[in-house]
């Protein structure tokens, strides 16, 4: 049976949280965050002790491991105090809001062996597993990637993700899983411009971040990318569409569904859940992912590694994610005009 213990219990430590209660090796142990009342409000739900002071959670609690779901400039602190406890942590993207910080913290993590999994999600998810193994036959030249959602329509996120110094906003908090998943598959982009835009609201004090934005990327490869992201869509939606000299492969990140225009390579096996997929040389794919909440998968490998004491097959390691923040904050900062390299 596996102790875990929670620092930061806001709106997504719940995802993981009720994953966590269908396991019978876990038991939820204890639940820390500075706002008493949000950590007795997931006690109801999840169970386990509540503490405001997460030093104390560990020393009492002894938890054999910890996720981190506090807001990303709150991070140093809770990650090195497991460090030195010798705690597996898995830790909630992006790394910091400070990329110097953040390269402080990968030394000190280093210096400590310490045991990190970040949760860049799209890393463990089988649809991506999926397409990993169909374009291995094939060269990829252009991407067209697409996250939208209507949080500045409804305003129902908490009022510090509507500070871009605070959360980062829609590229920093949201894009930085689609640059992720890009570097993750095709390697580190050179280049970099950028654009934004306030079309519906007016950035006051409170509310500093991106409405809408666009990303031109070219890849170290010459593969090129073009990443849009909205707050003010009609709903949540996150597709990106990949040309091939062989193909056009369609990758839905909300249902986790991948098809193909033309057939793929002949008995190209693929697992959508338990049973087996086949995809057919004379029929173009259609992959299903099982409908699943996307955070089991990564949960999933992170207890599968605290387990075995095996890490060498981290899907996001703190040091790699550190690379996709760099990336995320270049893009960041091209979104002003002109051409960044990386």
């Amino acid at each position: 049976m596996i102790k875990v213990g929670f620092i930061g219990t806001g709106g997504i430590s719940a995802a993981h949280l009720k994953y966590l209660q269908t396991r019978k090796d876990v038991k939820i142990a204890a639940l820390c965050d500075l706002n008493r009342e949000q950590a007795l409000k997931r006690q109801k739900e999840f169970g386990g002790d509540v503490f405001t002071d997460f030093d104390e959670m560990l020393e009492q609690v002894k938890p054999g491991a910890v996720w981190i779901c506090t807001p990303p400039s709150v991070r140093r602190a809770p990650l090195l105090a497991c460090a030195d406890k010798g705690i597996p942590v898995f830790c909630e993207k992006p790394v910091e809001r400070n990329e110097a910080r953040g390269r402080q913290i990968a030394v000190e993590l280093i210096k400590r062996k310490a045991k990190v999994q970040i949760g860049y999600v799209f890393r463990s998810v089988p649809v991506v597993q999926a397409l990993r193994k169909v374009i291995r036959d094939d060269r990829i030249h252009l991407i067209n990637s697409f996250y939208a959602c209507d949080v500045s329509l409804n305003m129902a996120l908490p009022k510090w993700f509507y500070d871009k110094a605070k959360s980062g906003g829609s590229l920093i908090d949201q894009a930085t899983h689609n640059l992720d998943l890009l570097r993750c598959l095709f390697g580190e982009v050179k280049e970099v411009r950028g654009t934004a835009n306030n079309p519906v609201n007016r950035k006051k004090d409170g509310y500093t971040i991106d409405e809408t934005l666009g990303l031109l990327l070219t890849f170290r490869s010459g593969i090129v990318a073009v990443h849009t992201h909205s707050w003010v869509a009609d709903r949540w939606r996150n597709e990106i569409t990949l040309s091939g000299e062989k193909n056009l492969y369609r990758l839905n990140l909300n249902t986790g569904c991948l098809s193909s225009d033309q057939p793929v390579a002949a008995e190209c096996n693929l697992y959508g859940g338990k049973k087996k997929k086949t995809a057919s040389a004379k029929m173009p794919l259609q992959f299903q992912q099982e409908s699943r909440s996307i955070y089991e998968y990564q949960n999933e490998v992170f207890l599968k590694q605290v387990k075995s004491g095996d890490w060498s097959n981290n899907p996001s390691d703190y040091s790699d994610a550190l690379k996709t923040l760099h990336l995320t904050m270049v893009c960041d900062r091209a979104l002003a005009g002109g051409v960044l390299k990386v």
